[in-house]
C-alpha cells in the first residue's frame, strides 16, 4: 500500500477496533426496538465477561452507521454514513455511502481500500503495523476478552442494563495513534462509540438498523468480498 493511502486506512482500522458490540445491534432512533436482556452473572449483574461472551457467540453482522469526526484544523465536523459487515472469523467490510463513497475490506490477510480516486491493497502478513491494528480490530469484533486485556487497559461500568467500556491501548503502534476508545450500550446493544486520537481529533459513531446473527448467502459474500479483483459492493 502506498504511503498516501496507508495512513488513513490505518486510522480507519483503529477507529473500527472498538465495535464488537455492534453485532448485537442498536435500535434506530425513529423506531426503537425491544432491548435484549442483558447478560449477567448468577445474580443478574451485568459483567464484562458475560457481555463479551455474548458478542463472541453471535455469527455474521450487518449494521448501518453515522460518523461525526471533529478535526482540530477544520471549523466544522466531517459527517459520513454507511454500512458495515462482519463475517467470522476474519472478514470485515466498511462502506461509506455518503457524502462520498469508499470501501475498507479485510479478507483474511488481505486488506483493500478504495475511494473515488482509486484503490490500494496491503498484504497484512508482510506489514507489521497494519497487521497489529487489524488483529486488534478483529479480536474485538470476535469478543476475545483475553486478547482485549492483553492489548488494552480495560475499564468497565454498568448501571442496570446500561454499560460503558473504556479502552486505553497499551502497546505500539496503536498507543501512538489512540488516546482512548469508549463504547456505550444497553443490554446486548451498542449505541455509541467514541474514539479520541492522540492529536486531539475525536470521532463519534452511532449504529442503527443492525442485523445480528446474519447468515450471508454465497452471492452476498461474493459481492462484499470479491475474489477476482472486482470492486466490493455493499
Amino acid at each position: 500500500m502506498s504511503g498516501r493511502r496507508l495512513q488513513p486506512a490505518l486510522f480507519l482500522a483503529a477507529l473500527l477496533a472498538g465495535a464488537p458490540a455492534a453485532r448485537a445491534g442498536a435500535p434506530a432512533a425513529a423506531a426503537p426496538a425491544a432491548v435484549a436482556p442483558a447478560p449477567g452473572d448468577a445474580r443478574g449483574a451485568l459483567t464484562l465477561e458475560t457481555l463479551m461472551h455474548h458478542f463472541a457467540t453471535t455469527s455474521g453482522v450487518r449494521a448501518e452507521f453515522r460518523e461525526v469526526k471533529e478535526i482540530a484544523l477544520l471549523d466544522a465536523p466531517l459527517v459520513s454514513e454507511g454500512v458495515l459487515y462482519f463475517v467470522p472469523p476474519r472478514r470485515f467490510a466498511r462502506f461509506t455511502t455518503r457524502p462520498g463513497s469508499s470501501s475498507f475490506v479485510i479478507d483474511g490477510d488481505h486488506l483493500a481500500f478504495r475511494d473515488e480516486t482509486g484503490g490500494d491493497t496491503v498484504d497484512l502478513s508482510s506489514n507489521r503495523v497494519a497487521r497489529a491494528i487489524v488483529d486488534n480490530m478483529i479480536g474485538l469484533w470476535s469478543g476475545d476478552l483475553r486478547a482485549l486485556r492483553a492489548e488494552y487497559e480495560v475499564g468497565f461500568q454498568a448501571d442496570g442494563s446500561r454499560w460503558r467500556i473504556r479502552l486505553r491501548p497499551l502497546h505500539s503502534p496503536v498507543d501512538k495513534l489512540i488516546a482512548h476508545l469508549e463504547l456505550e450500550g444497553d443490554g446486548a446493544q451498542l449505541s455509541r462509540m467514541e474514539l479520541l486520537e492522540k492529536g486531539g481529533d475525536r470521532t463519534v459513531t452511532t449504529f442503527h438498523d443492525t442485523q445480528a446473527d446474519r447468515a450471508f448467502t454465497p452471492a452476498e459474500l461474493a459481492r462484499i468480498f470479491p475474489k477476482d479483483g472486482a470492486a466490493p459492493r455493499p
